[in-house]
């Protein structure tokens, strides 16, 4: 077993998917990947039944996890998140922001204010508020690594989904930002810009019919699976990319790099 992240605390928002009897969510396996590296994990989630039979399986194979409830859009619950992380491990090392809802497909012209700023609130509002909590911690600890989770659809968009493309794309560039404030303190932020992926949150969508559709429009030729996102998540939280920050990480499978097929 690697001891990558022994001596790490790591909050995980958005990563109760993290039982291997179940479909795994990125979040969820960079938890568990992080726990079985010597870390120790805080799950926060929405999804209090999910993340707390994740906690409960990962506890049977002797980890150390714990989980909170966490609604991002409430500066209230993250600072319950963050108390609870800093009662437990008296540090905070590594934050990794996964939360997010898609929109419906909406035009500009149908999409409600509601939908919209419901969009903007988890992943926007969310990434803010996130920040703002974890950065004080981070800093007494001598610092620390912030990985936001965007989306390739921060580099492209279709026809529809307009709110959450402003989203992904508004995460990259407050990810600067906050780079650039928080570098003095050691304190990295990056994002990851996943492709199309097959986790809990797509696969209502993803039948096998419409993922070989979309492997025709992937260079690397298949839809990812979790394994393949968590592995650039675990780069950026770890001090592999101690030297990398402000920076969007595409795993996208080459989607954005492509014309697409011509037939």
């Amino acid at each position: 077993m690697s001891d990558r992240f022994t001596g790490k605390v790591a909050l995980v928002v958005g990563g109760a998917n993290a039982d291997e009897s179940r479909l795994l969510g990125f979040a969820g396996l960079s938890a568990l990947a992080i726990a079985r590296s010597g870390g120790k994990v805080v799950i926060a989630d929405i999804d209090d039944e999910a993340g707390q039979r994740s906690v409960a399986r990962m506890k049977t194979e002797g980890l150390a996890a714990t989980y909170v409830h966490l609604d991002v859009t409430v500066e209230a619950d993250w600072q319950s998140a963050v108390a609870t992380t800093m009662t437990a491990h008296a540090q905070l090392d590594i934050m990794i922001m996964a939360a997010g809802i898609p929109d419906r497909g909406e035009t500009i012209e149908s999409t409600s204010v509601d939908s919209w700023r419901r969009v903007m609130d988890v992943t926007n509002l969310g990434m803010f508020l996130g920040t703002r909590s974890v950065v004080d911690p981070m800093r007494k600890s001598g610092g620390g690594s912030i990985v936001l989770i965007s989306s390739m659809m921060a580099r492209v968009v279709r026809d529809q989904a307009n709110a959450y493309a402003t989203s992904r794309a508004g995460m990259t560039h407050f990810a600067r930002s906050a780079a650039v404030q928080y570098g003095p303190d050691n304190i990295r932020v990056n994002c990851v810009l996943p492709g199309w992926t097959l986790t809990p949150f797509t696969s209502g969508a993803f039948n096998e019919e419409w993922m070989e559709r979309l492997a025709k429009r992937v260079p690397l030729g298949r839809v990812a699976d979790a394994s393949d996102i968590a592995g650039p998540i675990l780069f950026l939280a770890s001090d592999d990319a101690k030297y990398v920050t402000g920076s969007e990480l595409l795993a996208d499978g080459g989607v954005t790099g492509w014309i697409g097929p011509l037939d």
